[in-house]
C-alpha cells in the first residue's frame, strides 16, 4: 500500500517535494491556501503592464545547481543581469565597483568573531569610532536591504557567512519564475499528486504516523505524514491571523523554534514608463542605489522595456505597511525625482502603469523571507528533524546554508527534507 503524505504549501519548497515524492511512489495531496501555485514566486501582468513582471522572487544570485538544473529541465532560458551599479548619493552619481573604504577590515572582524552578536552591537563595539561612521552606515543599509534583516536582531555570524559567498553574477528568467513552479506541479501530477488549490489549513490533528490537515471549511484530509512548508511569516503569526495554522496536540518546542528565525518585510514597486528616460543619464543602468526613501531601483537590462523597479526592504519597509498604494507610489516617484534630478511632474507625466507589493501585507506570507537571528541556527536544527517521523517541515526560512533568502534555499530544503522522509 503506498505510504500517503499531505504537503502543506504549493511554494518552491512544497512544490519540489511534490515532484521528488510522488515520483518515488508516494501518495502526495498539496494543499495551497492561495488560488494559485507558487508561494513568494509570483509572476504577473496586471493592466496597463506589457510584459510579465516579478511581484516576487526576480534573480538567480549566481548559477545555483538546483535551480539551473530545473531551467534545463524544463527548458527554460534565462540570461544574465545587465548594466552598471551605481551610487548615488547628494546628487552625485558614482560607478560602484567595490564596498566602501574599510569594507574588507569590516569582514575580518566579522571572520574572526569567536561569539556570535548582533550586528548593531558589533558596529557599536568594533567601528564606534567617528571615522567608520560612512562604513557603519553601509554595513546597516546592507543588512537591512539585501538581509531585510533587523540591524539590533540579525546575527553578524550568520551576515558574514553570505556576505563572503556573494556571487558576482545574476541571472533572471525572461519568461518568469512561474514557469518553473509550473513545470513542477506538471511533474508532480504527471506522477499522481493531487494538488488543491484554495484550501488553506487551520488545523493539524496529529498523531505517530496518523494526520489530519482540517480546511477552513471544513474538509478534512487524512494521511500517515504531513510536511508543512508555509513560509515563516504565516508559522509566526497570531492565533487570530486569518491564515494562522494550529496543531492538536501542540507542537510548543517547534512553535518556539519558528520564533528564533528573522523574517523581513519588502515594499516592491514596478512603473511601467513611456520612455526609457534614464538614457539621458546612461545608457548602462543596471542598479541604482540611492538614500532616497525608495533607496534600490533597478532596469531590466539587456532587455530595453521601459520598467524601473524599486525596493525597499527590512525594517524600514513597515513604514508603508499601513500606506495605501498612492502614498507609495508618491514616495517611488518623488525618490526618483532625486535620483535623476528631474521635477516629479514629468516622471509622473511619463507613468503607464504601476503596481505595488507589500509582502509583509501579504496574508500567505507575512514578509518576504528569511534571515538569521542569535539563536537561529539551534532553531533550525530542532525545525529540521521529525516530529515522531510524522510531522515534517521544510522552507526557506530553514534551510542552512550561503544561499539564504533564495529560490534555490527553498528547492535546498525540499531535497533535504526528501531525504529523510524517502
Amino acid at each position: 500500500m503506498q505510504e500517503s503524505i499531505i504537503i502543506i504549501g504549493a511554494g518552491a519548497t512544497g512544490l519540489m517535494a511534490a515532484r521528488k515524492l510522488s515520483a518515488a511512489g508516494f501518495a502526495v495531496t498539496v494543499l495551497e491556501a492561495n488560488d494559485r501555485i507558487g508561494g513568494r514566486i509570483h509572476t504577473i501582468q496586471p493592466p496597463g503592464f506589457l510584459k510579465p513582471i516579478e511581484e516576487g522572487a526576480e534573480f538567480m544570485h549566481g548559477k545555483l545547481p538546483l535551480t539551473m538544473e530545473l531551467l534545463k529541465e524544463a527548458r527554460i532560458p534565462h540570461q544574465p543581469v545587465g548594466g552598471d551599479m551605481i551610487r548615488v548619493k547628494n546628487g552625485e552619481w558614482s560607478i560602484q565597483e567595490e564596498f566602501i573604504a574599510g569594507w574588507d577590515e569590516l569582514m575580518d572582524r566579522m571572520a574572526s568573531l569567536k561569539t556570535d552578536m548582533t550586528l548593531t552591537d558589533f558596529l557599536q563595539q568594533y567601528f564606534g569610532d567617528d571615522k567608520y561612521e560612512l562604513l557603519r552606515q553601509s554595513a546597516q543599509r546592507f543588512a537591512e536591504g539585501f538581509d531585510v534583516a533587523e540591524p539590533s536582531e540579525v546575527s553578524v555570524m550568520g551576515l558574514q557567512e553570505e556576505w563572503s559567498h556573494e556571487e558576482e553574477e545574476q541571472y533572471r528568467i525572461p519568461g518568469g519564475y512561474t514557469q518553473v513552479m509550473e513545470y513542477l506541479r506538471q511533474a508532480s501530477i504527471a506522477d499522481g499528486c493531487n494538488v488543491q488549490l484554495s484550501s488553506p489549513v487551520k488545523t493539524i490533528r496529529w498523531q505517530s504516523h496518523q494526520v489530519e490537515a482540517i480546511t477552513a471549511d471544513g474538509r478534512v484530509f487524512t494521511a500517515q505524514k504531513a510536511l508543512i512548508t508555509l513560509p515563516l511569516g504565516v508559522l509566526q503569526a497570531a492565533p487570530q491571523h486569518s491564515n494562522a495554522l494550529s496543531f492538536e496536540p501542540a507542537i510548543n518546542a517547534q512553535k518556539e523554534a519558528w520564533q528564533q528565525v528573522g523574517f523581513g518585510s519588502v515594499v516592491k514597486v514596478i512603473i511601467q514608463f513611456s520612455e526609457r528616460f534614464w538614457l539621458r543619464y546612461s545608457q548602462d543602468i543596471g542598479f541604482i542605489l540611492s538614500e532616497e526613501a525608495i533607496p534600490t531601483w533597478w532596469t531590466h537590462l539587456p532587455d530595453t522595456d521601459a520598467i524601473l523597479t524599486g525596493w525597499l526592504g527590512g525594517p524600514k519597509a513597515t513604514r508603508y505597511t499601513a500606506a495605501d498604494n498612492d502614498r507609495v507610489l508618491q514616495d517611488a516617484l518623488q525618490s526618483l525625482a532625486n535620483i535623476f534630478r528631474m521635477p516629479v511632474d514629468e516622471i509622473r507625466s511619463l507613468v503607464t502603469a504601476s503596481h505595488i507589493a507589500k509582502w509583509q501585507n501579504n496574508p500567505a506570507s507575512v514578509g518576504a523571507y528569511s534571515y538569521n537571528k542569535l539563536f537561529t541556527n539551534d532553531a533550525r536544527a530542532l525545525l529540521n528533524k521529525p516530529v515522531q517521523d510524522t510531522l515534517y517541515f521544510a522552507g526557506e526560512g530553514l534551510y542552512d546554508g550561503i544561499n539564504g533568502g533564495t529560490v534555490e534555499a527553498a528547492l535546498q530544503s525540499a531535497v533535504d527534507v526528501v531525504k529523510l522522509m524517502v
